[in-house]
C-alpha cells in the first residue's frame, strides 16, 4: 500500500467535489475501499472553502456544479499558494476536446471522462500522487532551508529577528510601490533568504565584535554567491535568487558580487537592500548601537547622494516609517500581510 501512505503511514486525503450525491457517494465509497481518506463538497465555493482549510493531496472535480464551475475552481486553486501543487483530475460527461482543453489551461493535471473505469480512475490516481509525494519532499527541504537562515541569525543575539523583519518590511514596502502578488511572494521570501549565505561564514568573523579586516571583509563578502549555491535548486526560491545574489550591490557599481549599476539592479533588489540596511542601522549590533531614525535616515540619504541607493525607494520607506500606522505596527509587532488593506 504503498502508494496510498505518505511518510507518516497516514492515508492520503482526497476532496471529492461534486453536486451530484448520489455520484459523490459511489465515488467517496471506492475510494474508501482503497483506503483513501475522503472529504466532500456539492459546489464550487464549498470546493474552494474545504481545499485551503483541509490540504487535501488530490481533488477529484466535476465541471458542472452551481456557484463556481469546475474550471473557475480550478484556476483559483491553482492561484493559491497553499493548494497551487495539489493534482486535480477533472471528471465530466463533457468529451469535446474544447472542454479538455479549457481544464488543462485553468491548472488541471488529469482529466476523465464519465462514465469512468474505476481500475483507471485509481490508477491515475495513484501516479498523481506519486508525484505530489515529491513535491512534499521538496517542500520539506526549502522548510528546512528556511529555517536554517533563522537559525544563523539566532547565533548572535542582537541580529534575531534580522531576516523576518527584512522580509517584512520589504513586502510592506512592495505594497507601498504597487508592486504585483507575485512580486511581494518573492520580496518575502527574498527577504527571509538574503543573508543565508552567512552559514557558510566562520563564527569568529560573523560575531566579531568591532570592525573586521580586510581580509576577513573579503569573506564575508562571499555570503550573497554562498546563498545561491544553497538556494539555487530550491523551487520555490528560483525567483529569489536575484535578492540573495545582489543585495548588497549599489547604484554607482561598488557594491558586490558582480558591481552592478544602475538598471542592472532590479527594483525588487532595490527593495530588499533599503528594508536590509534600514534594519541593520535601527537595531543594536555587537559593533554598534541601535540608531535613531532620525540619524538612520540621515546617512542613509548622505549615501544616496553618493550613487549608493535608490532615493525615491527610499523616501517611500521614510514616508510610511514617519507614519502613525508604522508604529502602530512596531508597537503590535503586526506581520505586514495582516494588516488591513495592505
Amino acid at each position: 500500500m504503498i502508494d496510498l501512505y505518505n511518510s507518516n503511514n497516514k492515508a492520503r486525503k482526497i476532496l471529492v467535489a461534486d453536486d451530484d450525491q448520489t455520484q459523490s457517494e459511489i465515488l467517496t465509497q471506492l475510494l474508501k475501499d482503497n483506503g483513501y481518506e475522503c472529504l466532500s463538497a456539492n459546489n464550487g465555493i464549498d470546493a474552494i472553502e474545504t481545499a485551503i482549510k483541509h490540504f487535501p493531496d488530490l481533488i477529484l472535480l466535476d465541471v458542472d456544479m452551481p456557484g463556481e464551475n469546475g474550471y473557475e475552481v480550478a484556476r483559483q486553486l491553482k492561484a493559491h499558494k497553499n493548494t497551487r501543487m495539489v493534482p486535480i483530475v477533472m471528471l465530466t460527461a463533457l468529451s469535446e476536446l474544447g472542454a479538455k482543453l479549457e481544464g488543462l489551461e485553468a491548472g488541471v493535471d488529469d482529466y476523465l471522462t464519465k462514465p469512468y473505469r474505476p481500475v483507471e480512475l485509481l490508477t491515475r490516481i495513484k501516479a498523481l500522487l506519486r508525484v505530489k509525494a515529491l513535491n512534499d519532499q521538496l517542500d520539506d527541504t526549502e522548510s528546512i532551508v528556511f529555517t536554517l537562515a533563522r537559525i544563523i541569525e539566532a547565533k548572535d543575539s542582537y541580529t534575531m529577528g534580522h531576516a523576518d523583519r527584512v522580509s517584512r518590511y520589504s513586502v510592506l514596502l512592495g505594497k507601498l510601490l504597487k508592486r504585483s502578488e507575485a512580486e511581494l511572494e518573492i520580496l518575502d521570501k527574498g527577504g527571509v533568504l538574503h543573508d543565508i549565505g552567512k552559514m557558510a561564514i566562520p563564527d569568529t568573523i560573523l560575531l566579531k565584535p568591532g570592525a573586521l579586516t580586510k581580509e576577513e571583509f573579503g569573506i564575508m563578502k562571499t555570503h550573497p554567491v554562498m546563498g545561491c549555491t544553497i538556494c539555487e535548486r530550491l523551487r520555490s526560491a528560483k525567483d529569489a535568487i536575484p535578492l540573495i545574489r545582489h543585495h548588497h550591490e549599489k547604484l554607482d557599481g561598488s557594491g558586490y558580487p558582480d558591481g552592478l549599476k544602475r538598471d542592472e539592479i532590479p527594483v525588487l533588489v532595490r527593495i530588499v537592500t533599503i528594508a536590509d540596511i534600514y534594519d541593520a542601522l535601527t537595531t543594536r549590533r555587537s559593533y554598534k548601537d541601535a540608531w535613531s531614525v532620525d540619524k538612520t535616515f540621515s546617512v542613509m540619504y548622505e549615501e544616496v547622494k553618493k550613487g549608493w541607493w535608490d532615493g525615491d525607494i527610499l523616501r517611500t520607506w521614510e514616508q510610511f516609517v514617519r507614519s502613525e500606522d508604522f508604529n502602530t505596527m512596531v508597537a503590535r509587532r503586526i506581520h505586514v500581510k495582516a494588516m488591513p488593506g495592505a
